[in-house]
């Protein structure tokens, strides 16, 4: 079966070129493209795609109020940020939006696709340099404000933390037991008491949340 996107961007060559690049994969079905938000939103109203491919920066409706308007109508609906806007405070308010991938537009297209098959696998992707910034605030290793930090106490393990914050670096659980040096039976009973405690849906909400309130 097909994956079904849509790709929204207001600069016309960027959007054809995006298109052009994405034409070869037969897997990938471009359903429609989109100069602002709100004429994706629209189309959304009766139409499902897979997957939206989802600009910041446009004229009418931004993508990150299109985000927000979009999970409402449907959330399974993944939303990748293509953009070549890179500051954190941005990246934040895209996930806390819904997005469930932020890259940059100068990924390949061969990535992009890997991309678009880890989001409907319930994966979260972030641009590396993006993902590495991430994953130190998660970690401690950055100041974090503790005005923003979440209050909630989760009664994460130690190494329950430490995977939510692998997990939101975009890692699946092959790549986690293989960096921590445990079984994949392992990282998926700590994934799923992670999902548990922190009583979201899966792990894609769960690195939102973390990502978002500073939990870790």
């Amino acid at each position: 079966m097909k994956i079904k996107v849509i790709l929204v961007e207001d600069h016309e060559l960027t959007r054809k070129g995006i298109l052009y690049g994405l034409k070869p994969y037969q897997e990938i079905e471009i359903m429609g493209e989109f100069e602002d938000g709100k004429q994706a939103v629209d189309f959304i109203r009766s139409n499902t795609p897979n997957v939206v491919l989802m600009d910041i920066a446009m004229p009418v409706l931004n993508g990150i109020e299109a985000s927000k308007r979009i999970k409402a109508i449907n959330p399974d609906i993944k939303i990748i940020m293509l953009t070549s806007i890179d500051e954190k405070e941005t990246v934040l308010q895209a996930f806390n939006s819904g997005a469930n991938a932020y890259a940059m537009k100068n990924i390949t297209v061969d990535k992009l696709v890997n991309v678009i098959k880890m989001v409907l696998n319930g994966e979260v992707w972030i641009a590396p340099h993006i993902a590495n910034y991430i994953l130190d605030v998660l970690s401690g290793m950055a100041p974090v404000n503790e005005a923003t930090k979440s209050s909630h106490d989760f009664n994460l393990t130690n190494r329950e933390k430490e995977i939510l914050a692998l997990i939101a670096k975009g890692m699946n659980n092959k790549d986690i037991a293989n960096k921590l040096v445990i079984s994949l039976y392992t990282v998926k009973n700590h994934v799923k008491n992670i999902i548990q405690k922190l009583a979201v849906e899966d792990r894609t909400q769960a690195a939102i949340l973390a990502l978002t309130e500073n939990i870790v």
